[in-house]
């Protein structure tokens, strides 16, 4: 498994983690956190599909761009909205609620597992 996929799961695990832990404690920073590591997770899934393709796409435009190029618009689609939802709106803008990070964090979950069907077995 590439770097970059291992560094997805270990995003998302270590947001779960923090959910968990905001469930206890209901600091709102660490809500914020636990939605960028979200996030996180799904940029690095996609850098890992793209890099497994030989393309280096190093801003979210580019990765958005590739992946309509690729055909992946379904993808994109799904990425484009965990950017806005997790990283825009939850991270930034601080809108956000314990049960909307934790379904969003859910689809990230789905994400990384279709990604990891997408990469060849090496």
């Amino acid at each position: 498994m590439s770097k970059s996929l291992n560094d997805a799961i270990r995003a998302l695990e270590t947001a779960v983690a923090e959910l968990n832990e905001y469930a206890k404690s209901g600091d709102p920073i660490l809500l914020r956190d636990t939605a960028e590591k979200g996030w996180l997770a799904v940029s690095k899934a996609v850098e890992a599909l793209l890099r497994a393709r030989g393309i280096d796409a190093r801003t979210y435009r580019e990765r958005r761009d590739t992946l309509s190029r690729l055909g992946l618009d379904y993808l994109r689609d799904r990425y484009a909205a965990k950017e806005k939802f997790l990283h825009i709106d939850c991270f930034y803008d601080g809108l956000y609620d314990e049960d909307f990070v934790r379904r969003k964090l859910d689809k990230v979950r789905e994400i990384i597992d279709e990604i990891r069907e997408l990469i060849p077995r090496q």
